[in-house]
C-alpha cells in the first residue's frame, strides 16, 4: 500500500506502508491508514522524530560501513545499499518543520 503525506506547508510525498509504519513509530505516532498531526502537536512530533533520526544516524552509518566491507569482499553488491531511518524519515521531518513554521497540520492517508 502507498501512503501519501500532505500539508499546506509543503509538497506532498509518498511512502510504502512498511516505511510509513517505521517513520510514524519513530515520530511517536500510531500507524493508521489515515491520520493527522494537528498544528498544536506538530512541534512535539517534529522534535520526537528529529531525536529518533539523530539516534539512528550512527546505526545507519555502521550498517553502511558493514555493507561497503561486504561489497569489497564480494559478499554484496552496491544495488543492495541499506537505507536507514535517518534517510527515510527526512521528508516527513522537512514537512513537519515547514508545518511548524506555518502552524498548520500534517495529514496522511491511502
Amino acid at each position: 500500500m502507498i501512503i501519501e503525506f500532505k500539508s499546506k506547508a509543503a509538497g506532498a510525498f509518498f511512502m510504502t506502508e512498511p516505511v510509513a509504519r517505521m517513520v510514524l513509530s519513530a515520530a511517536g505516532l500510531d500507524y493508521a491508514d489515515k491520520g493527522i498531526v494537528t498544528a498544536e502537536r506538530v512541534p512535539q512530533v517534529r522534535q520526537t522524530l528529529a531525536q529518533a533520526i539523530a539516534r539512528s544516524k550512527q546505526v545507519d552509518q555502521d550498517r553502511l560501513i558493514a555493507h561497503e566491507d561486504a561489497v569489497r569482499e564480494g559478499e554484496a553488491s552496491f544495488r543492495e545499499t541499506p537505507v536507514g531511518l535517518s534517510q527515510r524519515a527526512h521528508p516527513l521531518l522537512e514537512m513537519l518543520t515547514a508545518a511548524e513554521r506555518q502552524q498548520v497540520a500534517v495529514v496522511w492517508g491511502v
